[in-house]
């Protein structure tokens, strides 16, 4: 595989940001790629997004990513938001602008990456998870799955327990902006989302000791009455770390291979 550190112009964010790319290199018997055979055709792609106390080269760092990927032919697309909830900031950057709008037109004309919604895959951890959910329900066109892993699911609640969250940062991101319609609130996201349009498959896990656990099962509910077959919850011993994450993105790459 490839792996890329690219640092670019963000006319939305006024300033240079950081994006991590891998793309998928099988290896030949001997050792060598076969560069001639490489990327006849536009790659499948994951938009993988980090938490909040993370950046753009956690996912390659924690966990065995760069294996799971090029064992299933994903390039993977891992960009930098700070702490902003892939948001549009109160007082901060346009996060949300950015990532649904410049990013993906920015990335896929530097690199041979598939435009079809059938090819493209969010996936994310903790306030990554909060983002994936909230870029797929409201932009449902742009991909055909959605993985979460430990999200941040109420952000109301979240508020109350900021401290525990170590998050004193949040009016930064939230002041004054309406935290119960969309796209801010996921339920009614997924409520103002149209799955005969535009179906998804998504996929939520959280482990039982997480603090976010409740969150999350409430919301797999939801998830369960809207999508029904095309939903899959995760229920499991873990807490909020790397270990859960680490197992789960395996997990979720072998469901990316599922019907």
């Amino acid at each position: 595989m490839a792996f890329i550190n690219l640092h670019y112009f963000s006319n939305i964010l006024n300033k240079m940001t950081e994006v991590n790319v891998i793309i998928p290199e099988k290896r030949e018997i001997n050792g060598s790629v076969n560069y001639s055979a490489l990327h006849a055709t536009p790659l499948k792609t994951v938009w993988l997004l980090h938490g909040l106390s993370g950046d753009a080269t956690d996912w390659y760092r924690m966990t065995g990513l760069e294996r799971y990927a090029t064992s299933a032919g994903y390039a993977v697309i891992m960009p930098d938001v700070d702490r902003s909830f892939y948001n549009n900031m109160s007082a901060g950057r346009n996060y949300w602008d950015f990532i649904t709008q410049e990013l993906p037109t920015r990335i896929q004309m530097l690199f041979p990456l598939s435009k079809k919604r059938q090819d493209n895959v969010i996936i994310g951890n903790s306030m990554g998870g909060y983002g994936a959910l909230k870029w797929g329900l409201n932009h449902p066109e742009k991909f055909s799955r959605i993985a979460a892993l430990s999200g941040v699911i109420d952000l109301n609640d979240f508020y109350q327990q900021r401290d525990i969250f170590i998050m004193p940062d949040f009016d930064l991101v939230f002041k004054d902006q309406d935290l119960t319609t969309a796209p801010l609130s996921l339920i009614d996201s997924l409520k103002k989302y149209n799955p005969a349009k535009f179906p998804l498959k998504v996929y939520t896990a959280c482990g039982e000791e997480d603090t976010l656990y409740n969150q999350n099962l409430q919301f797999s509910q939801l998830l369960s009455q809207k999508l029904a077959n095309n939903y899959q919850w995760i229920s499991q011993p873990g807490i909020h770390d790397w270990n859960f994450w680490d197992q789960q993105l395996a997990e979720v790459f072998e469901w990316l291979s599922q019907d």
